[in-house]
C-alpha cells in the first residue's frame, strides 16, 4: 500500500533509473531504454517514444504535486496558521496509457499501465504575514533502495497566497502559486523534475461550512540526463489547465476537513484535514 501511495515519486525513479517496484496491481518493471526504442530505430522515433512515455508522468506529477493548494479564498491574518495532511488522487485515463504497439506487452500502456488511481499524501502548512499575504510549505519524504543504494525520495514545495478581495460580506478572492521540486537519491538520479502551479480561487463561507472554486495551471518541467550506454539528455515541459470545486467543513473550532474535485487534462480529487487558526 505504501509503495502504491508513493507511485508518483518512485515511478519516476523507476522509469529513469531502471529500478523495480511493485504496486497493488502487480509488479512493474520500466526500463527507459526500452521506451527509447531499439538501437536500429531512428532518432526521431526514439525521441517520440521517450516523449510519449514521460508525458503521463508529467501529467501525474503536475496534478499531484500541485493539488490541494487551497481550500478557501480567505487569507490568514498575521501569524494565523494552518497545518494538516493533504491527499491528492489522480484518475488515470486511457489517454495517459499510450499503446506502444511495437514494444513488449509489459511495456504497452506506458508507466501508468495497470493503474486506475494514483494517490499522493503530503504535509501542508501555511502562515499569515502582513498585507493579505500567506506563505506555505509542503513536504513528503520516503526511503527507497537498499544497502549502498539506499536513500530518500523527497518532495518539497514552497508557495504563497495573496488576498485580492477579503471583504467579510463578499466572496473571498485570492491568487495562489507554488513551486515543487523532487529530490532523488544519487543512485536513482535521472535528471530533475519540477512543477509550478498557479490558480485563482473564490470562496464563500457559512457557519460550519464553506464552498470554494478555482481555476489555474500546472506547468511541469522534466529533464532526463542518463549517461551511456543509454545516453539520453533531453528536456520536456507541459502546461495543463485545470479547475476545481470543493467544500470545507469545520465540525469543531480550529478543526477543518475539505474535499474538492479537479477537472481538466488530469482529473481527480484532493482531500485534507487539519488545524486552522485564522
Amino acid at each position: 500500500m505504501i509503495k502504491k501511495i508513493l507511485l508518483p515519486l518512485i515511478s519516476i525513479a523507476v522509469l529513469f533509473a531502471m529500478a523495480d517496484i511493485s504496486s497493488a496491481q502487480g509488479d512493474i518493471n520500466f526500463k527507459l531504454g526500452d521506451y527509447y526504442a531499439p538501437d536500429d530505430a531512428s532518432s526521431k522515433t526514439k525521441s517520440q517514444n521517450l516523449e510519449d512515455a514521460v508525458e503521463p508522468i508529467m501529467d501525474m506529477f503536475g496534478f499531484l504535486a500541485g493539488g490541494g493548494l487551497y481550500n478557501s479564498g480567505d487569507v490568514h491574518g498575521f501569524m494565523g496558521f494552518d497545518v494538516g495532511i493533504k491527499l491528492n488522487a489522480m484518475r488515470v485515463t486511457d489517454d495517459q496509457k499510450p499503446p506502444f504497439p511495437e514494444l513488449e506487452y509489459e511495456l504497452r500502456g506506458g508507466p501508468l499501465q495497470g493503474e486506475s488511481v494514483v494517490p499522493l499524501p503530503m504535509i501542508h502548512a501555511g502562515v499569515g504575514l502582513f498585507g493579505n499575504v500567506e506563505v506555505m510549505g509542503r513536504f513528503l519524504t520516503f526511503p527507497m533502495g537498499q544497502g549502498d543504494t539506499e536513500g530518500n525520495v523527497t518532495l518539497i514545495g514552497l508557495g504563497a497566497k495573496y488576498g485580492i478581495l477579503q471583504n467579510f460580506a463578499l466572496p473571498k478572492v485570492a491568487v495562489v502559486a507554488a513551486y515543487h521540486y523532487l529530490i532523488m537519491p544519487e543512485d536513482f538520479d535521472f535528471g530533475n523534475v519540477n512543477n509550478l502551479s498557479a490558480a485563482l480561487v473564490v470562496s464563500k463561507g457559512l457557519p460550519f461550512i464553506s464552498f470554494y472554486a478555482g481555476a489555474g495551471v500546472d506547468y511541469t518541467n522534466l529533464t532526463v540526463e542518463i549517461p551511456p550506454p543509454i545516453d539520453i539528455n533531453e528536456s520536456f515541459n507541459k502546461a495543463n489547465f485545470k479547475g476545481n470545486v470543493g467544500v470545507k467543513i469545520t465540525p469543531f473550532p480550529l478543526l477543518f476537513i475539505n474535499i474538492d474535485y479537479n477537472f481538466g487534462v488530469a482529473q481527480g480529487v484532493s482531500a485534507g484535514a487539519g488545524i486552522n487558526f485564522r
